[in-house]
This record gives structure tokens, C-alpha cells and sequence, in this order.
């Protein structure tokens, strides 16, 4: 796979010539953890290499972690306000601005990654390009797949519903809203980088960050004993790369095309190298000191229901108060998945059984 990627970006940039021209456009990049995360090392630096290489040095990316130019919560803002040129992020973090950005990332219990990436690259990339452009006068690009994520670390294992009740739950996003008002859970939104110490110290029962890798790295296994699995609230995820939308039509088209596949690449490499660290640190999580427990079925199911029927309640308030988006991508995002659950049903499944 990594040769055809490889052969890919070459066919993309035959004939430009072996020289590497000055670059044309320099642009500040933020990003929303700290250079030592996997969601940094894995997504940003190879982002802008792709972008350099793509593009024989037109454009010159320079990532910056969380912190020195925004913080995580606020790297959109520093594109907006002109701190950064660019900035590469999920959506998960914009969905108290506008819920519509539950169905850019993550829903949960939404897509698994390849259906995410089908849907993404068919008619998702075109709705996020106009809904930032129309909302927030940026122009964004799906830039980065993950895979699906660990329910959580907590105190107390969680296994079914009336598990949640009560418990103090670290998490983001449309889930936030779904663990308060479906399964009496109480949520707090922080950035990753405060959630260890939340741990330690049982500010919080529980908490959600990313997959088996990440966890890791954060160290999230040493704060509590019980590690839940999967993670329903996120199935997969996009990172989006954006800048202001003058900025993107001021470019010309050829530039335009070299970003566009620089963010295909990426999105191809980020969840080959995410899956690839993900296997081999649940397998040391599996041997080490935690008790790992699985969360039921029933469960998986009653968080997908809760979160359709509150993504869809959602958007007939936003459209009520005069904001069309919500709906308009939930009717994209749904059709695609249904179609996907009820006709990808002839696809291998390499999942076993428990």
C-alpha cells in the first residue's frame, strides 16, 4: 500500500522538474495537541512534507503545536483572526458553535473508517467546503483519517447504561450532550493535555481521548484501572485543514489540485500508520495491569439510536432558527450510511468473534 501511495504522488508531480522552486506561500499551521502526540507526529509534520514535496517547495507549511499559537480549543479562531495561516484540526471541538459539525467529526455512532472515507471524498469534502465557507469564511479540506476509538479509562467499569448514571465523563462533542441528556452521565469538555491529571487526582470517573496509541502516549492506562472497549462515540474521524477562503481562491488552480491530493495522501497514511501503533499498543494494554472490559452490545446500539435521534432533533431546531446546514448534511450523512450498513453486507469482515 505505502509503494502505491508512493507511485501515486509521483504520477501527480511527473514533469514538474527534479529543482524544488523558492516557496511562493509560507503559511503558519496550528494544531490542536503537543509535539510529542501521535495526533501531532502522524499528522501534521507528514502533511506538510506532502504539501512541500507535491508542490516541487511552492508551499511551505510550518506546523505548530498546541499552545504556541492557539490553544486547542481555539485553533480555528487563530486562522480566522489571522495568528495562523492555516490550521489542521477536527471538527469535534466546533460542535457547541454550530451542531452541524457533529456529522464532520466525529458522530457517534457513526461510520467506521471506510465508509467515513467514501463518504468524505464523495459528498462530505463539498458540504464541509461550503458550510465553512458560508459560516465561518474559511475553506476546509478532509485532511487525516483516524480509526475508532476506546470508550474510555475510568474508575469504575462501564458496561452497560445504567452504568453511566452519574458518572463524571470527560468527553467532547455531540456525545457530551448525548451522556448528559440520554444516559444521566455528567460531562466536562477539556483539552487532552489536562485530562491526565483530571485522572490522577478523580476530578473525573471517566474519561474518553482516542485510540489504544494515543491513550498510551498520554498515559491514561496509568491513571485508572478499568479500560473500556470500543468506542462507539467516535468510529472514526477526519481532520480537516483549513484556511481563510480568500486565501484558498487567491491560489492558482494547479496549487489547489497539489493541496487537495497532499490531503488524500494524508488521509490514506494517517489511518495506515493510527491502525498499525493502535494494534500494537492494545496488545501491551491487554498484558499489562488494567482489567479491559468489553461494553455490551445493547450498549454499542443505544448510543447509535440516541445519537441519530438527538443529531436529527438537532437539526430541526437549527432549521427552525434559520440554519439549513444540519439538516442538509444529516440527510447526506444518513442516506450514505444506511445504504452502507444495508448493502456492504458482501464485505469481509476481519473483526473475530468474541
Amino acid at each position: 500500500m505505502k509503494g502505491l501511495i508512493v507511485l501515486f504522488a509521483m504520477v501527480l508531480v511527473a514533469g514538474a522538474g527534479e529543482a524544488q522552486a523558492e516557496a511562493k506561500y509560507k503559511w503558519k499551521m496550528t494544531t490542536i495537541v503537543p509535539e510529542t502526540s501521535a495526533f501531532y507526529q502522524l499528522f501534521a509534520p507528514p502533511l506538510a512534507n506532502w504539501v512541500k514535496e507535491l508542490t516541487d517547495g511552492e508551499v511551505e507549511i510550518t506546523p505548530y503545536p498546541a499552545g504556541v499559537i492557539a490553544p486547542s480549543l481555539r485553533a480555528h479562531d487563530a486562522v480566522i483572526d489571522g495568528t495562523a495561516e492555516t490550521v489542521q484540526a477536527p471538527p469535534i471541538y466546533l460542535v457547541n458553535r454550530d451542531p452541524t459539525n457533529t456529522f464532520f467529526g466525529p458522530l457517534p455512532g457513526g461510520m467506521g473508517p471506510d465508509a467515513l472515507m467514501h463518504w468524505y471524498f464523495t459528498e462530505g469534502k463539498d458540504l464541509l467546503a461550503a458550510h465553512r465557507r458560508e459560516t465561518m469564511g474559511l475553506h476546509s479540506l478532509p485532511c487525516g483519517l483516524g480509526g475508532t476509538e476506546l470508550l474510555g479509562h475510568a474508575h469504575k467499569p462501564i458496561r452497560v447504561a445504567e452504568d453511566l448514571k452519574g458518572v463524571k465523563f470527560r468527553t467532547a462533542g455531540a456525545f457530551a450532550h448525548i451522556l448528559n441528556e440520554y444516559f444521566g452521565a455528567s460531562t466536562t469538555v477539556v483539552p487532552g493535555s489536562e485530562v491526565y491529571g483530571m485522572m490522577e487526582r478523580k476530578a473525573i470517573d471517566a474519561t474518553e481521548w482516542s485510540g489504544p496509541s494515543e491513550n498510551v502516549i498520554a498515559g491514561l492506562h496509568e491513571t485508572a484501572r478499568y479500560i473500556m472497549y470500543p468506542g462507539p462515540q467516535t468510529n472514526a474521524w477526519f481532520m480537516e485543514f483549513a484556511m481563510k477562503k480568500e486565501r484558498w481562491d487567491d491560489l492558482p488552480d494547479r496549487i489547489k489540485r497539489k493541496l487537495e491530493a497532499a490531503c488524500r495522501l494524508s488521509s490514506i497514511d494517517t489511518i495506515i500508520a493510527f491502525d498499525a501503533l493502535d494494534i500494537e499498543a492494545w496488545k501491551k494494554l491487554k498484558q499489562g495491569k488494567n482489567e479491559i472490559v468489553r461494553i455490551s452490545d445493547e450498549l454499542i446500539t443505544q448510543i447509535r439510536n440516541a445519537s441519530r435521534e438527538w443529531a436529527l432533533k438537532r437539526a430541526a431546531e437549527e432549521k427552525a432558527k434559520g440554519n439549513p446546514w444540519m439538516e442538509r448534511v444529516a440527510e447526506s450523512y444518513f442516506r450514505f450510511y444506511d445504504d452502507w450498513l444495508n448493502h456492504a453486507d458482501f464485505r469481509a469482515v476481519d473483526i473475530k468473534a468474541d
